[in-house]
């Protein structure tokens, strides 16, 4: 069932991407899923994002294709945040660095203005 929900996912941001309407928050959600532990700074000795956690980060790089696609991005990703409680947005922001992506991230927490965020 998780494995057909995936795949799920995966047809639903094809089909939002070949449309040109921004990403889902669910397709954005699911891609940071894995990197939850490591952005509650639950990952014991600090460590590192897991492989999971930066081929999510690297996906949802490549939905921010657009202004509109991180604005909506940071808005889906600061609202699961909201409701995931104890996220660090200083880990937030390293997470492309730490896996090796060229992509800048803000530090989202719930007072962020997505509306500022910048193509670079």
């Amino acid at each position: 069932m998780a494995r057909f929900l995936a795949l799920a996912l995966v047809v639903i941001a094809l089909s939002n991407d070949a449309l040109g309407a921004p990403p889902s928050c669910q397709t954005v959600t699911t891609q940071l899923a894995p990197c939850l532990s490591y952005i509650q700074n639950r990952v014991k000795g600090g460590g590192n994002p897991s492989v999971p956690c930066c081929t999510g980060i690297n996906n949802i790089y490549e939905l921010a294709k657009t202004k509109e696609d991180r604005v909506a991005i940071c808005n889906c990703l600061k609202n699961a945040f909201i409701h995931a409680g104890n996220v660090n947005p200083t880990l937030v922001a390293e997470l492309p660095k730490k896996c090796g992506i060229s992509f800048n991230m803000p530090p989202i927490d719930k007072n962020y203005d997505c509306n500022t965020i910048s193509m670079y």
